[in-house]
């Protein structure tokens, strides 16, 4: 099973991560449709009132996820207003609004999708820009693909995690990213659809999925 998410709006009205994930939701792209048995899309959202809110009911759902579907794969998606590209994150640090995640925990953990060296010139391909970054950021994005990764290791879950930031949408440029770059639904979905394609294609046995 390939668990992929996106996050709900966080204190705005519109997230393209949230746009893109319920996009494959309702209408799966032709290229994942021999897949489409394996993939499991979903939407988190958390609660907003404090720190301590956000990192116990994203903790919670991504746990509630990872049991439900049992997968293999996790590719998790989120949007980022400074970046004109698709970003395939390395890296996940213990580290949320500049707080430890878990005192106990690793000091960081690399991102182990399959063909995760090879995914942006993958997308390229499809001429969409990508590129890497091993910096996820202080906030959910990278608390998520953390604690995926963790959870791997600490709980023993068969799963490999790796995480996508996409551009805002054209019209979240018009709802106050004014000076942000911009990408339109139909550029993300075929990159996320080639990302997907591509991680199943690098897995060397996708039979245990």
């Amino acid at each position: 099973m390939i668990l992929i998410t996106g996050f709900a709006p966080y204190k705005e009205a519109l997230n393209a991560s949230a746009a893109l994930i319920s996009s494959m939701q309702s209408d799966l792209p032709g290229g994942l449709r021999d897949l489409e048995d394996q993939l499991a899309f979903e939407i988190i959202g958390v609660d907003e009132t404090s720190r301590k809110t956000e990192h116990q009911t994203l903790e919670a759902q991504l746990f509630a996820l990872l049991t439900q579907y049992k997968p293999v794969l996790c590719i998790f998606t989120g949007q980022a207003p400074p970046y004109n590209k698709i970003i395939c994150e390395k890296v996940a640090l213990n580290s949320f609004m500049d707080e430890v995640i878990d005192a106990e925990g690793s000091v960081a953990y690399w991102a182990d999708l399959p063909g995760i060296n090879t995914l942006p010139a993958a997308v390229e391909a499809q001429n969409i820009p990508a590129a890497h970054s091993y910096y996820a950021g202080q906030h959910l994005c990278n608390h998520i693909l953390y604690s995926s990764l963790a959870y791997a290791e600490e709980a023993g879950l068969p799963h490999r995690s790796g995480f996508i930031h996409i551009p805002v949408l054209p019209e979240q440029v018009n709802m106050g990213y004014k000076n942000a770059a911009c990408m339109p639904l139909s550029m993300t979905r075929k990159a996320l659809s080639t990302a997907i394609q591509h991680v199943v294609k690098a897995k060397t046995s996708f039979k245990e999925m």
